[in-house]
């Protein structure tokens, strides 16, 4: 019970923060095209998806609370607007334009590569978090993991990495299938 009165405390901090950055979100919401009024809307259900997957167990939020809504509102609105078929000829200029950013495209790899990971195997994930994320050496994650030694452990990071490389690979190719193009 005091573990759900602690995430929520979390979570209405991190919302507070979050709609302290409506004036940022609005401006690139309009920027890629969107009305202030479907802004509104966009922004409330991107952070409603924010609360709901920080409330998920399984999920990791791997970038700040602000870039993962921004995100989502950037998604949401590509998605309401191919829907409604709203994008003006000027319109796909900006977001090519937008979209050939070098952040963004920075932005979308590394979203690629969190979903790779997730498709991995949990003791892969495990290495890759102890060793990119918490900056562990190879003996200390030996032991965690339960491996013989480090050598061990370094080889087996080497096959995560590959096994991440060859997800993305696939991923990406899948993309280039399925991604509509205007």
């Amino acid at each position: 019970m005091k573990k759900k009165i602690s995430e929520n405390q979390n979570h209405t901090k991190e919302l507070k923060i979050l709609y302290s950055k409506w004036p940022d979100m609005r401006k690139f919401l309009k920027l890629i095209g969107c009305k202030t009024t479907e802004a509104e809307d966009i922004f409330q259900e991107a952070l409603l998806i924010y609360v709901r997957k920080m409330d998920d167990d399984s999920f990791e939020l791997t970038t700040t609370p602000f870039h993962y809504v921004k995100n989502t509102c950037k998604y949401l609105w590509y998605n309401q607007s191919r829907k409604k078929e709203t994008y003006s000829k000027e319109e796909i200029k900006e977001l090519e334009d937008f979209e050939n950013d070098d952040w963004l495209q920075k932005e979308l790899k590394f979203q690629l590569i969190e979903k790779a990971i997730l498709k991995i195997g949990n003791q892969c994930q495990q290495i890759l978090q102890l060793f990119y994320g918490k900056g562990w050496n190879m003996v200390q994650i030996a032991k965690k993991v339960g491996l013989r030694n480090d050598k061990v452990a370094k080889a087996q990071k080497y096959r995560c990495i590959n096994k991440v490389k060859e997800k993305v690979r696939d991923m990406q190719s899948e993309e280039i299938l399925i991604t509509p193009n205007f």
